[in-house]
């Protein structure tokens, strides 16, 4: 039996994957957290055999940071970092931080378990990313939390509306849209969008 610990700070998601793993009798999930923060406490109190850990959104401490202090007090502790977003800076990332695997959160539940098994088994799973997908004039990489906005505003969302989605203030919904106009170079917000649709977010969710 293969014991999980699930590491997603959107709820939603974190109870999506452990009911995709309920059909498999040689997986177990032995926790699910939606603080990066307790997920080293967890690993030394639930012993798993893998953690699924997502590169978590900003004002918490990242998947990335978290995976590097697992591995520093667990080396042989299996993670499998997770993301919505096919970026190769995350990519690089991961590995940097000693991550044993990398899985897209739109893959199947067949593509999971796959690899879940395999990074088990020894295994190093990486998706081939080409090119970081970068923005405007000034070829900016837009942070997690920025795309998650954009993706929003591709879909027409209200400052406000996106606001109440992500559980943030509208303050900080024009921040972070004031911060991605002045890191692209563009001088609308219907500029960046139409470039972001372009290039596939429109369509994309975390």
């Amino acid at each position: 039996m293969i014991r999980l610990l699930i590491v997603d700070d959107q709820k939603i998601l974190l109870d999506g994957l452990a009911r995709l793993f309920e059909p498999y009798e040689d997986l177990e999930v032995v926790g699910e957290l939606p603080f990066s923060e307790m997920a080293e406490t967890a690993c030394a109190r639930l012993k798993p055999h893998v953690v699924l850990m997502d590169i978590c959104m900003e004002g918490k401490t990242s998947g990335i940071e978290c995976t590097r202090r697992i591995k520093k007090h667990f080396p042989r502790q299996k993670i499998i970092i997770m993301t919505g977003f096919q970026d190769v800076h995350f990519v690089e990332l991961a590995r940097e931080a000693g991550a044993d695997s990398f899985i897209y959160k739109e893959s199947a539940a067949d593509q999971f378990v796959d690899c879940i098994r395999r990074t088990m088994a020894g295994e190093h799973l990486f998706p081939d990313v080409q090119e970081r997908t970068t923005f405007g004039f000034y070829n900016a990489t837009l942070t997690q939390r920025e795309i998650q906005i954009l993706h929003l505003v591709c879909q027409n969302l209200s400052y406000q509306e996106i606001a109440d989605r992500l559980h943030l203030t509208r303050r900080t919904v024009s921040f972070h849209i004031s911060n991605m106009l002045s890191k692209t170079g563009h001088k609308s917000l219907v500029g960046l969008a139409v470039e972001a649709a372009e290039k596939g977010y429109a369509g994309r969710e975390e």
